[in-house]
């Protein structure tokens, strides 16, 4: 009984485990965004917004397609209409009525009518207004694709930052602790102090808890990162790229030669369209006081009699124009033109005020990469160098040389190089991802 026990139990945790190994997923930062372009909720969301522009697109465009309605009645007159007649058409005495019936009692008619727009200038205009807003959703999405992008970089980064980190604490810990228990003997033996046991005691702890606050920072991380994904809560990410890898320095140089022209920039991209809309706008206004111009075609039968097995056709048609002139609305027509007419020079005016300061960004953010990859070079020689002179006073503090105050001292130093060159790498990552955002651009 209990050998079927352990067996039950052993099959159970066998697939514990192999649940919990298929809900881990081994992403790159590559993985990353390619998941994150297809399930990220923005996105989708920005996608739905494109479906829906190119929809309104084509019910613009239906309004100058051919109306063709067909109309078909039934009349059952139950009593016919009566009429007196003067009775002298009848040769009856003047003075005299008759009655009579007009009418027969059924009356069966149908008829189809096609309309066709000839000429609407508001139509036509509105026609390329829908234009114009397919194509703003879809820079809309380029832009939202571009935020993504960034977003899930700036969170993978963040993750592997924080984990390595935590990576530094963790070893300085344990090499604090070590040392600990060494000076542990040597005041057994009379060679230390116990406050040196308790200095080293300090720093541990501070150390310990400086990890239970990147613990919480880096679940926040892979929180927002599994969102930014479209991933369930439940699923265990492990990221497979490098901290060098996102750094990437062939990238920085070529970042650093790389050209641009603010008339790619998607966000410029995005006001061009939206001053398009407002020339759109104006001509809107102005196309309100022209003529629109339709034909029109009708063709009917009515049938009439008194049985309906035995009524009798009479078919008719007819064919014709129909123009509407707008004459006089008061002075609204010149109020809305002059209105549309400024929204188009202040659209234009922001168009050219945006392309400047995207020329100014590019150079600070040139810039701003330039100064990071130079401290982020400096950083990573300063830590070589604080890390030597840490080993150098913990040997010295071993063989009773230097005191406990100076071990923890250069182990301060030796963490706050750490901590710098961590800074460094965010830093220089930070500077690449905002100018590769602002020089991304349709494919």
């Amino acid at each position: 009984m209990r050998k079927r026990w352990l067996l039950l139990m052993s099959f159970v945790a066998v697939i514990m485990i192999k649940g919990y190994s298929q809900n881990e997923r081994a992403i790159s930062i590559e993985d990353a965004i390619s998941i994150a372009l297809n399930e990220n909720r923005t996105l989708q969301s920005a996608n739905f917004d494109r479906q829906i522009a190119s929809k309104s697109k084509w019910e613009t465009i239906t309004n100058y397609l051919p109306k063709l309605n067909f109309e078909a009645s039934w009349v059952d007159n139950l009593k016919l209409n009566t009429v007196l007649l003067p009775g002298i058409m009848f040769g009856q005495p003047p003075g005299t009525y008759i009655p009579v019936q007009f009418g027969v009692e059924h009356q069966v008619n149908w008829s189809i009518k096609t309309q066709q727009l000839i000429f609407s200038a508001p139509l036509l205009v509105a026609i390329q207004l829908a234009e114009e807003s397919k194509k703003l959703t879809e820079l809309g999405y380029l832009r939202t694709e571009n935020e993504v992008r960034t977003t899930v970089k700036t969170f993978y980064s963040s993750i592997l930052i924080l984990e390595q980190t935590r990576s530094i604490i963790e070893k300085n810990i344990q090499n604090l602790t070590s040392v600990k228990e060494k000076t542990k003997a040597m005041y057994e033996l009379g060679m230390a102090q116990s406050t040196d046991v308790d200095q080293i005691d300090i720093a541990i702890a501070g150390l310990e808890n400086s990890l239970s606050g990147l613990a919480r920072n880096i679940e926040l991380s892979i929180n927002m990162l599994r969102f930014n994904l479209g991933m369930d809560s439940t699923t265990t990410l492990k990221l497979t790229s490098t901290i060098d890898q996102l750094i990437n320095e062939q990238q920085i140089a070529e970042l650093m030669v790389s050209s641009f022209i603010a008339d790619n920039n998607v966000d410029f991209q995005l006001l061009k369209e939206q001053e398009e809309l407002a020339r759109l706008g104006l001509l809107k206004e102005k196309s309100d006081v022209l003529p629109t111009l339709a034909g029109f075609y009708n063709y009917s039968k009515n049938g009439q009699g008194n049985e309906l097995s035995e009524l009798r056709w009479f078919p008719s048609s007819m064919f014709g124009l129909s123009l509407s002139v707008p004459l006089f609305a008061g002075t609204q027509n010149y109020t809305q033109i002059s209105k549309a007419k400024l929204s188009y020079e202040k659209a234009k005016y922001t168009t050219e005020t945006v392309r400047e300061q995207l020329l100014i960004q590019e150079k600070q953010l040139r810039f701003n990469l330039k100064n990071a990859y130079e401290n982020y070079l400096s950083q990573k020689k300063n830590i070589d160098l604080a890390e030597r002179v840490y080993r150098n006073i913990e040997s010295k503090y071993l063989q009773g040389v230097a005191s406990s105050l100076n071990l923890t001292q250069a182990n301060t130093d030796y963490l706050k190089a750490e901590s710098n060159f961590i800074s460094a790498c965010m830093e220089l990552i930070t500077a690449k991802h905002n100018l590769e955002k602002l020089l991304y651009q349709k494919q």
